[in-house]
C-alpha cells in the first residue's frame, strides 16, 4: 500500500519527517529474503528515501509495518473499493485531500488482488473480491477540526471517484453517518447482504448484537 500523511513538526517525530508532506510505501512480502530484496528493488530506485525500515520480522510483528500511533485518537473516515484507477485521478486525489486540503488527511491506497480476489473453499460474506483498490482517506480530530469541516472535504473525493467505486470495505468503514444501513450494505455483494439479514432473523431476532458495523434482522425466507 501507499500512504500520503502530512506529518506533523513535533520532536517525537523522527527528525528526517517533520513537517514534510511524506509517500510512505508499506510492503510484505511471504518469500526468501533475497528475493523480496530484487522486488523491492525497483521502488528503493525511485526517489531518495527519507527513512528505510524494511526488514525482516515475524508475522506476529506485521502491524508495526504501518507504523501507526500506539494510542487512540479521534478521527473520521471513509473508505471506497475501486474497480480500476486511472492516470487522472491521482490529480483528483491530491488536489482534493493532498497536501493543500483544507484539512488533515491521511490518504491511503491498497493495491488488491491474489488471495482476497480468489473464490474458494466455502461460501463467504467477503464483498467486492474483483475490486483492484482500496481507497482509504482519516481525518484527524485535532485542533479546529471536526466532522463538519473534514466531512465536506472527504465527500468531494468520494463523489469524483464514484463511477470507479464498487463498495466499501467493513474493516474500514467510518463511523456516524459513514456506518449506516446503507453503507453496511454496500460492503456486501447483494446476495450475501440478504443472505447475512435472513440468518440475522433466525439468530438474533432482537438485534441484540448492535453496537458494530450493523445488520438489522430481515424476515426469514425473504431476499
Amino acid at each position: 500500500s501507499l500512504a500520503l500523511i502530512p506529518v506533523p513538526d513535533v520532536p517525537v517525530v523522527p527528525e528526517p519527517l517533520r513537517g514534510r508532506y511524506v509517500a510512505h510505501v508499506r510492503i510484505a512480502f511471504t518469500g526468501d529474503a533475497e528475493e523480496g530484496e530484487r522486488l523491492v528493488a525497483p521502488l528503493r530506485a525511485v526517489a531518495p528515501r527519507l527513512l528505510d525500515t524494511l526488514t525482516e520480522m515475524p508475522y506476529t510483528a506485521s502491524a508495526a509495518i504501518h507504523n501507526d500511533p500506539p494510542t487512540p485518537m479521534p478521527w473520521y473516515a471513509d473508505v471506497a473499493m475501486l474497480d480500476e484507477l486511472a492516470e487522472s485521478d491521482v490529480p483528483t486525489i491530491l488536489k482534493t485531500v493532498g497536501p493543500d486540503a483544507p484539512v488533515m488527511c491521511i490518504v491511503e491506497l491498497r493495491h488488491l488482488g491474489g488471495a482476497l480476489a480468489r473464490r474458494q473453499g466455502a461460501p463467504n460474506a467477503v464483498g467486492h473480491r474483483d475490486a483492484r483498490y482500496m481507497l482509504y482517506v482519516l481525518s484527524p480530530l485535532v485542533g479546529p477540526f471536526t466532522p463538519e469541516t473534514v466531512r465536506p472535504v472527504h465527500r468531494r473525493l468520494f463523489d469524483a471517484l464514484a463511477p470507479r467505486t464498487t463498495g466499501r470495505f467493513v474493516n474500514f468503514m467510518g463511523i456516524g453517518e459513514n456506518a449506516g444501513a446503507e453503507q453496511v450494505r454496500s460492503a456486501f455483494d447483494p446476495e450475501d447482504h440478504a443472505r447475512l439479514v435472513r440468518l440475522k432473523a433466525v439468530h438474533d431476532p432482537a438485534n441484540t448484537f448492535r453496537a458494530n458495523y450493523n445488520l438489522e434482522p430481515g424476515t426469514p425466507g425473504s431476499r
